[in-house]
């Protein structure tokens, strides 16, 4: 069954999230997610939204998605205390 990881955060500087997230690229489409998606929904409000197989294959991606999010911190594009990641399996599709 497939599940997710939901984070939610605060960025200064979208753009900069956005750029430091593509130049992990390789990195994050490796982790065998069936897609991660980076949204944007204004005042400097962001979600990613990872969908992962099974647990397993969440899990092993963990730290590959802590490694995008220090380096959008350390470069001062997200605020650190902003990022809440949140985890859930489907339990129902349509």
């Amino acid at each position: 069954m497939a599940v997710y990881r939901i984070t939610r955060f605060a960025a200064s500087d979208m753009d900069k999230a956005g750029e430091i997230a593509e130049s992990m690229r390789d990195l994050l489409e490796g982790v065998g997610a069936d897609f991660i998606d980076l949204v944007s929904y204004g005042n400097g409000k962001g979600v990613v939204i990872a969908k992962y197989p099974d647990q397993a294959t969440m899990d092993a991606a963990s730290d590959a998605a802590k490694e995008a999010f220090g380096k959008m911190i350390e470069a001062g594009a997200v605020d650190g205390d902003s990022v809440h990641p949140h985890t859930g399996m489907v339990f129902k599709s349509f």
